[in-house]
């Protein structure tokens, strides 16, 4: 028997590492951090004759008769076969679909599909049944793929704040995918979305990276009360609020918008901001389980939960920055999401099938009918962290077409700026209003997150008030809270800024303590692929104190001459600590170039240090 010749090679991961370096500053600890050992699901096919055994690497599937392997391998091995010879042919695993819509466990888990389809895992629309028909929706975020045949015949227009023109297409990937979660159509391909023939409109306010400017959301958000629009949906936010924007969100509120967020990603008690304002519906985020998804946040001012872990749906059918293998790695067409981000289209959608039903509806109808419909998770009732509970689409619809809805709407709460944002001094009152359908049962006060103070006997009739003494206070600035409850146990809260002023010691300046640099070894199996350069930024008040919410701006120069830049938060410790990933050894200066928080100046002439070397 003749014997063909093979090449025969044993592959070891460690022997084909390669680093590919991608500087990336960053603030920790909220940053999400992507490297490029980042693992893919690879199907590989080598030349005839040739025989390989990838050693330490897990091996999916074998095809012994086409000599080839499915493996879970690092990117960086990934771009070194795409080079090498012995490589026929070599693709990133991804999803075939067969010729019908899917169901995703998040539309279902909401029962839109009982809604439009009639029956429990549903995948066609019903003809005359609600299913978002005539309700349009805007989804401010990346902008939308609106060429993908999930999406084409349900989009409706838009614009771009970004580029300013009017092309809202997408390049990050981020609003492709919620678009798909409220609406995308009902083809017989791909996936469905909760409200499959509503109307879906892109406003571009974020970039490919997914950041926007305030200016840019009040402006899209401005586009959609003149484009008469029904919903807007943001899953987009911030840890800090801005008068301007729940000054649109408001607006938007009452001219007739029902207005969802996204509660945040950060897995703690506090909702981000728009979704904080009272005129917007905070969504969190559940797993299958119905557990709050470990980074979905929550608090006073969670209002519903919807499905956001694991959440398939649409994707750009074109190279963006989610699908480039540099950063999300995910896949074109369609991709699983993790995310309130995932949630809060969710609602949207719901939102859209309630109004579809009866477009009659005011936002705050709408809003009730989501708390008494929703199915109750958690504690009994509202609560922080479930809200109302996970919206039920069939249940809302229901109600919505039944003719009544509920009337015990949330409370509202205001504070009158008592001096118009004039500097303060000695004992200055404080006025509150407070409202509600059926009745205010407590007013509170506080300043600077202290204990609440009741208040409800303090009313002259039209303003509850408290009287402040303010000599008590350091000078600077104070953030005033205000929290009313209904008889229901609703509430609704309020906060101002007010500056104080005694001719004592002055605390309204801010200045950097310290800065520290250090570093950390980035290996990949016995090999140093670089080094994570970490810079920690302490920020100290005018007496010497800690200072929270100051965001530093920081430079990096980097040991081949180029720079980083990045910005974030002191925390309560009045520190931020910046990182860039995967560096070069070499020298790297880090410079603190401003400091700012409302309220505060920066007075650099009294850094104890502005700048730090590091050699590494």
């Amino acid at each position: 028997m003749r014997m063909k010749n093979r090449h025969k090679m044993v592959l070891f991961a460690a022997v084909l590492a390669a680093v590919l370096v991608f500087p990336n500053l960053s603030a920790m600890p909220n940053a999400t951090v992507t490297t490029s050992s980042n693992y893919v699901d690879a199907v590989i096919m080598f030349n005839p004759g040739v025989d390989v055994n990838l050693q330490d690497f897990d091996i999916i599937h074998e095809y012994s008769s086409l000599n080839g392997v499915t493996a879970r391998i690092p990117m960086v091995f990934y771009r070194i076969l795409e080079q090498s010879w012995f490589v026929s042919a070599i693709q990133i695993d991804h999803e075939v679909t067969i010729f019908q819509d899917t169901l995703d466990w998040g539309v279902d888990d909401v029962e839109a599909e009982r809604v439009w389809g009639g029956s429990e895992n549903a995948i066609d629309v019903i003809s005359g049944n609600v299913d978002g028909t005539g309700i349009n929706v805007a989804i401010l975020d990346t902008g939308i793929d609106y060429t993908h045949p999930d999406l084409d015949d349900i989009y409706a227009g838009g614009y771009d704040f970004v580029e300013n023109d009017n092309d809202p297409k997408d390049e990050n990937g981020h609003g492709t995918h919620c678009a798909g979660i409220v609406a995308a159509e009902d083809n017989g391909q791909g996936v469905i979305g909760v409200a499959p023939h509503a109307s879906i409109y892109a406003v571009r306010v974020l970039d490919a990276q997914g950041s926007g400017s305030i200016s840019d959301i009040v402006a899209g958000i401005d586009w959609a009360v003149n484009n008469n629009m029904d919903i807007i949906s943001m899953s987009l936010g911030a840890s800090s609020g801005d008068s301007s924007l729940e000054s649109a969100v408001d607006q938007a509120y009452n001219a007739g918008l029902v207005v969802v967020a996204a509660s945040g990603n950060d897995g703690h008690n506090g909702i981000s901001y728009p979704a904080a304002y009272s005129s917007v519906i905070a969504v969190g985020a559940t797993d299958s389980n119905h557990n709050l998804a470990s980074f979905s946040n929550y608090g006073a001012e969670q209002e519903v939960v919807a499905p956001g872990v694991d959440i398939y749906s649409t994707m750009p059918t074109y190279r963006v920055t989610l699908n480039s293998w540099w950063y999300g790695g995910l896949s074109q067409d369609y991709s699983e999401m993790d995310g309130t981000s995932m949630a809060c289209p969710m609602v949207a959608g719901v939102a859209a099938l309630i109004l579809d039903a009866d477009a009659t509806l005011s936002p705050s109808e709408v809003r009730d009918i989501l708390h008494t419909t929703s199915v109750d998770l958690g504690s009994s009732g509202w609560d922080s962290t479930y809200g109302y509970g996970l919206v039920d689409a069939e249940m809302a619809v229901e109600e919505a077409g039944g003719g009544g809805t509920p009337t015990d709407e949330k409370p509202t709460v205001s504070i009158v700026d008592p001096n118009n944002g004039e500097t303060v001094s000695d004992t200055h009152r404080i006025y509150v209003s407070a409202s509600d359908d059926n009745g205010i049962s407590k007013v509170e006060i506080n300043v600077d997150s202290g204990n609440w103070i009741d208040i409800t006997s303090n009313f002259d009739g039209t303003y509850y008030y408290y009287d402040w003494d303010t000599t008590q206070e350091s000078d600077g600035s104070h953030t005033i809270n205000a929290r009313a409850t209904d008889t229901a146990s609703q509430t609704d809260t309020d906060s101002i800024s007010v500056t104080v002023n005694n001719g004592g010691t002055t605390t309204d300046t801010m200045h950097v303590a310290s800065i520290a640099m250090s570093y950390e070894e980035v290996r990949w199996w016995f090999w140093v692929i670089g080094y994570d350069v970490y810079t920690e930024v302490t920020v100290h008040d005018g007496n010497g104190n800690p200072l929270e919410g100051v965001t530093v701006y920081l430079e990096m120069t980097l040991p081949d001459g180029s720079s980083a830049t990045g910005n974030a938060d002191t925390g309560s410790d009045g520190i931020v600590t910046f990182v860039l990933e995967q560096g070069d050894s070499g020298t790297y200066t880090s410079t603190v170039t401003d400091l700012q928080k409302t309220g505060y100046s920066y007075v650099s002439s009294d850094n104890v240090e502005t700048s730090e070397t590091l050699t590494i």
